[in-house]
């Protein structure tokens, strides 16, 4: 276990990140930060904590630690403590929780003050993980909570602009709704088949076709997917990378592919100009990310 300085581990945890948003995250999941507030009731509550494999997550703690009483449970061979100091434990995984599994990580204080010690239950979450967790024990002051309520304003003025946005699509649809909001202009809707190497079948889904859709800014592909499990599924969600792209919907007519059926899904993507002919990943996933459909490259 290695004991670093706050100062010296902040700088390390700035070039992590700097380092991991650059690569895209192992299986899909989303690299979330989150705050845990612990109440004087709170010793003996377990708090979850998503970990996962390839990625580090980090507790800020607004107490002293008493760093030698910090324990991990009996995970040694897939969990490691790399860095703990006086306000900050590191988790690196060398493998995810096995499922139904919880791993403990208990964190004792060393000021006395209550609750004595936090506790927290490490398990893997299929499309998340908690890459850094502030933990507040103490009573919050009045600019704390003012800053945070300040950032929480900053975020829905933003989710307030994109609702916006698909209010003015909604207000009209069809070509007349495409001309009053600028996704087709005089050059009009371009489709055409792109090229793409059918993937082998993934959770047993398969694709069979692949139609694309081009406006000013906006891209849709249509899929005609197969699925050839034992189990019915629906797609909620894709990811076409690389992109900055605002949306993505997933739509079809079917509430579901039932087993052996097939079934056409549009994945339409807003807010970028796509580059004619370039290369993109596309992955589909259901709500609970259980299943999933990937594309490794998507030419159009």
């Amino acid at each position: 276990m290695l004991l670093v300085s706050r100062p010296l581990f902040l700088l390390s945890l700035l070039l992590l990140g700097t380092n991991a948003t650059a690569q895209e995250h192992p299986r899909g999941r989303e690299l979330v930060q989150r705050r845990v507030a612990l109440s004087q009731s709170a010793t003996g509550k377990l708090v979850e904590l998503h970990v996962a494999s390839g990625s580090v997550t980090v507790l800020d703690f607004d107490s002293p630690v008493d760093r030698a009483g910090v324990k991990l449970g009996d995970a040694r061979d897939r969990l490691e403590l790399f860095v703990v100091n006086d306000r900050l434990v590191m988790l690196r995984p060398a493998a995810d929780v096995a499922a139904g599994e919880r791993v403990l990580l208990t964190v004792p204080f060393a000021d006395g003050m209550s609750p004595a010690r936090a506790v927290f239950a490490l398990v893997t979450n299929a499309t998340q993980v908690d890459a850094q967790v502030q933990v507040s024990r103490l009573p919050r002051t009045a600019e704390a909570v003012q800053a945070e309520l300040d950032e929480v304003r900053a975020a829905c003025a933003g989710k307030d602009a994109e609702l916006e946005s698909l209010r003015a699509r909604s207000a009209a649809t069809g070509p007349s709704g495409m001309i009053l909001t600028g996704t087709m202009d005089s050059e009009g809707v371009k489709a055409k088949e792109p090229g793409f190497h059918p993937p082998k079948p993934t959770d047993g889904l398969k694709v069979k076709q692949v139609i694309a859709f081009r406006g000013t800014g906006w891209v849709a592909l249509s899929l005609e997917i197969t699925n050839e499990g034992t189990a019915p599924w629906t797609p909620t969600e894709a990811r076409l990378s690389p992109g900055r792209s605002r949306a993505v919907t997933v739509t079809m007519k079917e509430p579901r592919i039932a087993p052996g059926g097939k079934a056409r899904v549009v994945v339409e993507v807003r807010g970028e100009d796509w580059l004619e002919g370039s290369d993109h990943r596309v992955e589909l996933r259901d709500s609970r990310g259980a299943r999933r459909l990937l594309i490794p490259s998507v030419v159009f």
